[in-house]
């Protein structure tokens, strides 16, 4: 008689063995990360990545500077553009009015 404190059953137990195959595959690509970041692909989808957060943050534009087929097809470029996009967009909004209300008068 073997007594468990809790109770698990193989099927559980087989059941968590493709878990812990993603995890480990996703330890094993950051040694990958520093060949992204050298690659062109890289460089080229940081550009613009970065150009389509300014333009959002100047703006409010809806227009994204974005290859398609290289998004969708190369993972140095799908990183780099959303490592620039994330690196240049504003995180928080800057009030360039001075503090005003909108209706207020400018008296300062």
């Amino acid at each position: 008689m073997t007594f468990r404190i809790f109770p698990i059953s193989r099927r559980f137990l087989l059941s968590l063995a493709p878990l812990a195959g993603l995890f480990a595959a996703g330890c094993a690509s950051d040694g990958n990360l520093a060949e992204l970041r050298e690659s062109p692909g890289f460089t080229a989808g940081y550009g613009d990545g970065c150009a389509t957060a300014t333009e959002e943050d100047k703006s409010f534009s809806t227009r994204t500077e974005r290859d398609s087929y290289a998004f969708e097809n190369d993972a140095a470029y799908r990183a780099g553009w959303r490592q620039g996009y994330l690196e240049c967009s504003t995180q928080t909004p800057e009030a360039k009015d001075g503090g005003r209300i909108l209706g207020e008068r400018n008296e300062y």
